[in-house]
């Protein structure tokens, strides 16, 4: 009866640590909407604020690096100038969650002086809305144990260009698109955005000369520390415990790859 019971929970931990480990398409379109979003309200009011859009690079780099569940930076950030933010927590992985941490550190944030209190951590917010960040990519892992935690989730968010450069404000206020460049000529929810952003001939997979998802080759050496901050993004610790539901987790059963819900029928049938 022990062995039955002991087995059935290493074929939950098993389906768990599938499920959490790769985001739904759901998930990955709620992360770029709600920095969007965010982005959008930002105050005071971005005079110039871009557009983020998702990108499988620094998906695949997050994904990657989320595997080896270390909690501290990628050391390669700097390498490739890719902003991270990290939150951990247990219980049903909720990217809404997480992000709306990161970017309640907006409180203890001042634009105007670019100042953040020695005690508290704004770096999380400040890449969420850093302008020239416009590509994003995240991914999640279930950890078996990470610091004090066990069956816990790392989420990793990259993004590209990177941000935190020193003595630089992620923004400058103004009315918003007041500054847009003539690259980004369209006004669009108080975002700089590119005519025909939308159009499906430019959308993801199209056939472009310049592929907008791709990261450019690891840049030399530079004689510029200015342009790398010393240290990349705070590291954040939101320990979520329980096992409640979360409304838009995004994890529904019908949303996983078809190999995974094959093999939860045979861990299921196994069990039985």
């Amino acid at each position: 009866m022990y062995w039955n019971v002991a087995l059935r929970s290493t074929w939950l931990w098993v389906i768990l640590s599938l499920a959490a480990g790769h985001l739904t398409e759901q998930e990955k379109s709620t992360i770029v909407d709600m920095h969007n979003e965010l982005r959008s309200k930002v105050q005071p009011s971005a005079a110039f604020m871009q557009k983020v859009v998702w990108d499988e690079t620094l998906h695949l780099l997050a994904e990657a690096y989320a595997a080896k569940c270390i909690w501290d930076h990628n050391p390669q950030l700097k390498e490739f100038r890719m902003g991270e933010n990290l939150f951990l927590g247990t219980g049903p992985f909720n990217a809404t969650k997480a992000m709306m941490d990161w970017f309640g550190e907006h409180v203890d944030y001042d634009l105007e002086t670019n100042n953040c209190p020695e005690d508290k951590m704004c770096g999380h917010y400040t890449q969420m809305v850093w302008t020239d960040s416009n590509k994003i990519g995240c991914a999640a892992h279930f950890c078996d144990k990470l610091l004090d935690l066990e069956k816990a989730t790392l989420f990793v968010c990259n993004y590209y260009p990177q941000e935190n450069i020193e003595e630089q404000k992620p923004y400058e206020s103004g009315v918003p698109c007041s500054r847009c460049p003539d690259t980004l000529p369209v006004c669009e929810d108080n975002m700089c955005v590119v005519e025909d952003l939308f159009h499906p001939s430019e959308g993801p997979g199209a056939d472009d000369t310049e592929d907008p998802s791709a990261l450019p080759e690891r840049p030399r050496m530079t004689t510029e520390p200015a342009a790398v901050p010393e240290e990349p993004t705070q590291v954040h610790v939101k320990i979520e415990t329980g096992m409640e539901s979360e409304a838009n987790h995004g994890s529904e059963m019908e949303s996983v790859s078809a190999p995974l819900v094959m093999l939860v029928w045979l861990l299921v049938a196994l069990v039985l």
